[in-house]
C-alpha cells in the first residue's frame, strides 16, 4: 500500500516538551549524578584519613616521651652527683652549724631529808644530823644518797648575738656549694639557780659554761670570758644531747652571783646557720654579702633587707615566744637527744640563685605541651594549604625540639643558665624554621614556625623565672591557643578539607 509522502514545508509535529518547574530565586538546578549514593562513602572515607592522621601524630608524641624520660633520667643523675660534691665538700670542710648557749651546766649532788624517831640514848648523832629533841625524835635531817648525782641546765635570762657572714664557693669539678665564714660575737647574763624541794636538796659539785655546735670540725677561733676574766676553752661538752661545741670549767663558789658572759668565734660551715634562742630574751642580728638569702627555721626575722650586695636580718624573740629555756630544763642531760630541741631555732640558709638541674627539671614538665603545640600547627598547615606532612618529619620535628633540654642541661653545667637557655632556644628555633620552610613549601611558614617556636620559649623562660605567676601564664598561654586554633578553624570544612 502507498503511503503519500508529506508535503513539501510541512514536517511532522513533534510532540511538546515537558516543562519543568520554575526554581526559587537564588537556587541552582541539582544535577543528578548516577552514584550520588556513592558521596557519603567518599565524605566518611575522607574524614577516616583525617582521623587517622591525628591518631599517627599522637602515636608520635607519646613515642617521643622516651627520649624526654631518659633525659629526664640524665638530670636526676647529674642532680644526684651534685649533691654527692656537696656532702664531700661538708666532710672536707665542716657541714650544717648549729650554735646552743652560752648554757650553764652544773652536776650537783642529791641531798634528801627524812625524819627518824630514835631513843635518846641511842642516837649519837655521828651522820652529821641534828640533835634530837627531848622526846628522842629527830627534828630533820638532810641525808646525801651516795652516788647519786644529776647534771642541771641553766639558760641566760638574755642573749645578744651579733654575726657577719662571708660566702665563698668551693667547688670540685663542675659543681660547687657556696660556704659561709661567720664571725659570731655574743653576750649573756645568766642568774645561777638551782631547784629546791622541801625534801629535795641540789648541792653543785662541778660548773661548767658550755657552748654547742654543729659540726666542730668548722670551728677556727673562740674566746670566753666570764666577767671579764677569759677562761680556757676545752673541746666537747658535759651533755649527751650536745656532743659537739666547747666547754669552760668554772670553780663552784662562782654560782653564788650573777654571770656576764662574752663569747667571740669564728665559725666555718655549708647550707645552714642556725641559732637556738636559749635565753629568756634572745636578740639575733644577721648580716653578710650573700644575696639570696632564705630564711628557716620556726621564726621569721622581725626586720630584714636584701639588695644585689648581701642582707641584713633581726630577730628579737622573749621567753613567751620561745620554748627553747623551758625545753632545756625538761630534757634529761643523759639522754643521747633532746626532741624537743630539734628545729626550734632561727635559721639562715644560703640558696642558690639558679638551680640548673631543678631550673632544667621544671622547664621538661612543658615538654608535652611544646610537642602538642607544635605538631598542632603543623598538622594545621598541612590541612589547610594541602601539603602533606610524613610521619618521619613530625618524628624529626618532636626530636628537635626534644634536643632542646639536652642542649639546655649540658650548656648550663659550664655556662649560665640564663645564656645557656637563650642559646638552645635559638638553635632549635632556628633547625625547625629551616626545616619547616621545605617541608611546609615556603620560607615564610617555615620561618614563621621558628618565631613563634622562639617566642614560645620566651615565655617558658618567663615561667621558670616567676613560680608565683606560673599556673597564671600557663593557663592563659593554654587559652590563647585554643582561641587561636578555633578561630583559624571556624570556617573550616573538614569534609571537604578531608576529599582534598
Amino acid at each position: 500500500m502507498h503511503v503519500p509522502r508529506e508535503r513539501a514545508g510541512h514536517r511532522r509535529a513533534r510532540p511538546a516538551a515537558r516543562e519543568l518547574p520554575a526554581l526559587r530565586p537564588g537556587t541552582a538546578r541539582r544535577r543528578r549524578f548516577p552514584c550520588r549514593a556513592a558521596t557519603g562513602g567518599v565524605r566518611g572515607s575522607a574524614s577516616m584519613r583525617i582521623g587517622w592522621k591525628l591518631v599517627l601524630v599522637g602515636g608520635l608524641m607519646i613515642v617521643l616521651l622516651v627520649p624526654l624520660a631518659l633525659l629526664d633520667g640524665l638530670v636526676a643523675e647529674r642532680q644526684q652527683r651534685g649533691r654527692e660534691v656537696a656532702m664531700e665538700i661538708a666532710r672536707a670542710s665542716a657541714g650544717n652549724q648549729r650554735v646552743v648557749g652560752p648554757l650553764l651546766v652544773i652536776e650537783a649532788e642529791r641531798w634528801r631529808r627524812g625524819v627518824r624517831r630514835r631513843a635518846p640514848a641511842a642516837w649519837d648523832g655521828g651522820d652529821g644530823a641534828r640533835a634530837p629533841d627531848a622526846a628522842g625524835t629527830d627534828a630533820a635531817a638532810w641525808h646525801w644518797d651516795e652516788g647519786a648525782t644529776e647534771l642541771v641546765v641553766v639558760a641566760p635570762e638574755r642573749i645578744d648575738l651579733d654575726g657577719q657572714l662571708r660566702v665563698e664557693r668551693r667547688g670540685r669539678s663542675l659543681f660547687s656549694v657556696p660556704l659561709f665564714h661567720a664571725a659570731l660575737k655574743m653576750e649573756a647574763e645568766l642568774v645561777p639557780a638551782l631547784p629546791r624541794l622541801p625534801d629535795l636538796q641540789l648541792r653543785p659539785r662541778r660548773a661548767w659554761l658550755v657552748l654547742g655546735l654543729g659540726d666542730n670540725r668548722g670551728l677556727r677561733g673562740q674566746r670566753l670570758r666570764l666577767d671579764g676574766r677569759e677562761l680556757p676553752p676545752a673541746a666537747g661538752t658535759p651533755l649527751a644531747w650536745l656532743p659537739e661545741g666547747f666547754q669552760a670549767e668554772i670553780d663552784p663558789a662562782r654560782l653564788e652571783q650573777p654571770m656576764r658572759i662574752a663569747v667571740e668565734m669564728d665559725l666555718v660551715g655549708t647550707g645552714t646557720l642556725e641559732v637556738l634562742p636559749s635565753g629568756g630574751e634572745t636578740t639575733v642580728a644577721l648580716r653578710g654579702d650573700w644575696p639570696h638569702p632564705g630564711f628557716a627555721g620556726q621564726y621569721l626575722p622581725l626586720e630584714s633587707a636584701l639588695d644585689g650586695q648581701g642582707f641584713r636580718a633581726r630577730w628579737a624573740l622573749s621567753g613567751l615566744s620561745s620554748r627553747v629555756p623551758s625545753a632545756l630544763a625538761a630534757c634529761a642531760a643523759t639522754r643521747p637527744d633532746c626532741e624537743a630541741l630539734q628545729g626550734g631555732g632561727i635559721g639562715l640558709r644560703l640558696v642558690e640563685p639558679v638551680d640548673r638541674y631543678l631550673m632544667t627539671e621544671r622547664a621538661m614538665k612543658y615538654a608535652l605541651l611544646f610537642l602538642a603545640l607544635v605538631f598542632g600547627a603543623v598538622f594545621l598547615v598541612e590541612a589547610l594549604a594541602a601539603r602533606p606532612v610524613h610521619a618521619v618529619q613530625y618524628g624529626l620535628t618532636g626530636l628537635a625540639l626534644a634536643m632542646f633540654y639536652l642542649l639546655l642541661l649540658s650548656l648550663s653545667e659550664h655556662i649560665g643558665f640564663g645564656t645557656a637557655y637563650a642559646i638552645a632556644a635559638l638553635a632549635c628555633s632556628g633547625l625547625l624554621g629551616y626545616y619547616l620552610a621545605a617541608v611546609l613549601g615556603g620560607a615564610g611558614r617555615g620561618w614563621g614556625f621558628g618565631a613563634g617556636l622562639a617566642a614560645l620559649y620566651g615565655l617558658l623562660y618567663a615561667l621558670l623565672r616567676s613560680e608565683d605567676h606560673a599556673l597564671l601564664v600557663g593557663s592563659g598561654l593554654l587559652f590563647a591557643a585554643l582561641a587561636t586554633v578555633m578561630a583559624l578553624t571556624r570556617r573550616v570544612d573538614w569534609y571537604r578539607l578531608g576529599e582534598r
